[in-house]
């Protein structure tokens, strides 16, 4: 196909034509897309016009529109003008938009308004909508949208100070909503006279998330919100002496997570709920940056016999609450994130490492050094883990330059598939570092060959040019690398570069907050 010619102000319609061929069968052509990626299905569609006719729809179910490009955002008959340099193109050519805007289930908007409003009569089938203002746009699309929206997201953009969600009587029009199984809301208010009309929303959804709103009234539901089964309450306004809302309203929930602004969550009523039988079908709990005790949170674990993923981060997260995962749920407790608590140690963690035994997500402060070295792991399935390695600066100077108990440890999760590395350290106590060479014990890392992101910001290593080779002939479906692999800048650079090179699709960042940022702008 003639690029140029695709890419001209009237781009060609493209027709199916039939044929005698299975493939070339509509139908069957949409179900064998079905198991295919991303690039194969762009390799197919250039087979014949039939495959390009059935399968360029499939391209356009989930589309994201960031700021509006120049070419696009001019009006049609001002585009010949424009200096005709060649540039590169967030988005196809305006007519593909067209031809293809109904085609559109999923949409996630952060851009600009000139090529939504151009889009907007044509996007009436989404099921998913996803942006960062409410709008006069937005408002018509969920207008369109009624009969089909299962998901609305409206969220203030983070990367831009003040930029938030003023919603006026959104509820109202979310009444006629047939299809709504999920909201996720940023500054909203539940008045007085429009609880009723939050109740009747709730009674739809099966999972609400509200981030610094404000609830002026207590929900009004008489028989509960019997198909919710994520709630999430972030940093929220409530009613006084009506701490956490909702919560006792949801016989079924399965994950429920509670950020207060001030920290403190009413534990004694919490407690009693959970202690009447309440919280039997939740698997998933957030609490974290609660002012909860740590004996409270030990009683909360206990009274959940169905819990699977807790996180706690900068919590009183402490002894008494290790006691109660390690006594009663070692056997079943599947992710534990309990960053940032001053009462968690290094032994502490060592311990859940070594009793729970399905455990597929930990992040925790740090795990010691030298019970790595004596204490075997048993969660030998672990996918994600988040740890400094605490006192390698302490280890016997025979071990301390190379380290092979710790990386020997960390060689028995083969099914990792998230590795953020760091190091605690004592200054005072020498200049060994938990670098990052294959001498140094990096080669007993061959096992993890599902490894697709690795974090060594914490670390300060110094990798050569044999390290990075044996990177890319064990790690090789490595996709995100966060974190400086030499101190020279120049060197880091040429470093990535090469990294780069060698494994197609591989992402480098600094810092994670680079990779944070990188990753909201998609």
């Amino acid at each position: 196909m003639n690029s140029q010619h695709h890419n001209n102000r009237h781009p060609p319609q493209h027709v199916f034509i039939p044929s005698d061929e299975p493939l070339d069968h509509r139908a069957v052509a949409l179900r064998f897309s079905q198991s295919l990626d991303r690039p194969t299905l762009l390799a197919c569609l250039r087979v014949s016009r039939s495959w390009f006719a059935a399968l360029e729809p499939c391209l356009w179910h989930s589309f994201t529109l960031l700021r509006d490009p120049p070419s696009l955002a001019t009006p049609h008959h001002l585009q010949h003008q424009q200096n005709t340099a060649p540039h590169p193109r967030r988005y196809p050519t305006l007519g593909s938009l067209h031809r293809n805007a109904r085609h559109i289930a999923r949409l996630r908007y952060f851009g600009e308004r000139p090529l939504l409003e151009t889009l907007l009569p044509n996007l009436n089938q989404l099921e998913y909508l996803e942006s960062t203002r409410y709008t006069d746009s937005i408002k018509q699309l969920l207008q369109q949208n009624t009969a089909t929206l299962h998901t609305i997201i409206l969220k203030g953009d983070p990367l831009i100070p003040g930029d938030t969600i003023l919603i006026d009587r959104l509820w109202f029009h979310l009444l006629d909503f047939s299809a709504l199984r999920v909201v996720e809301l940023n500054s909203a208010i539940v008045s007085d006279y429009e609880g009723l009309k939050f109740g009747l929303i709730c009674h739809k959804l099966t999972r609400l998330a509200l981030i610094d709103s404000k609830f002026i009234e207590r929900p009004k539901s008489e028989e509960g919100f019997q198909q919710l089964k994520t709630l999430v309450l972030d940093r929220s306004f409530l009613p006084k002496g009506d701490d956490p809302p909702l919560f006792e309203l949801c016989p079924a929930l399965e994950d429920f997570t509670w950020k207060s602004r001030s920290g403190k969550l009413p534990i004694f009523k919490f407690l009693v709920f959970l202690n009447a039988g309440r919280g039997q079908a939740l698997s998933g709990l957030d609490l974290s940056g609660s002012q909860i005790a740590d004996s409270d949170l030990a009683s909360i674990i206990r009274l959940l016999p169905g819990l699977t993923r807790f996180h706690a981060s900068n919590s009183q997260f402490g002894l008494d609450a290790t006691r109660a995962i390690v006594e009663v749920r070692q056997h079943q407790i599947q992710e534990l994130v309990i960053l940032q608590c001053p009462n968690f140690g290094p032994t502490v963690a060592q311990e859940i490492l070594r009793s729970c035994t399905r455990l597929r997500v930990f992040s925790a402060p740090a795990v010691n050094a030298v019970d790595m070295a004596q204490l075997r792991w048993t969660c030998t399935g672990l996918e994600e883990l988040d740890v400094c390695i605490a006192g390698t600066r302490r280890l016997p100077r025979t071990q301390g330059p190379r380290h092979e108990s710790i990386y020997s440890q960390i060689a028995v999760l083969s099914n990792l598939r998230v590795l953020r590395l760091g190091e605690v350290t004592d200054m005072e106590e020498g200049p060994f570092l938990l670098d990052l060479k294959v001498h140094s014990g990096l080669s007993l890392l061959s096992t993890l060959t599902l490894l697709e992101i690795f974090v060594c910001e914490r670390l300060k290593p110094v990798m050569e040019f044999y390290d990075l080779q044996w990177v890319i002939q064990h790690w090789r479906g490595l996709r995100r690398l966060v974190g400086s692999v030499h101190p020279n800048v120049e060197q880091r650079d040429l470093s990535n570069e090469f990294l780069k090179s060698q494994l197609p699709g591989l992402e480098t960042f600094s810092t994670q907050i680079e990779c944070s940022l990188a990753l909201a702008e998609r």
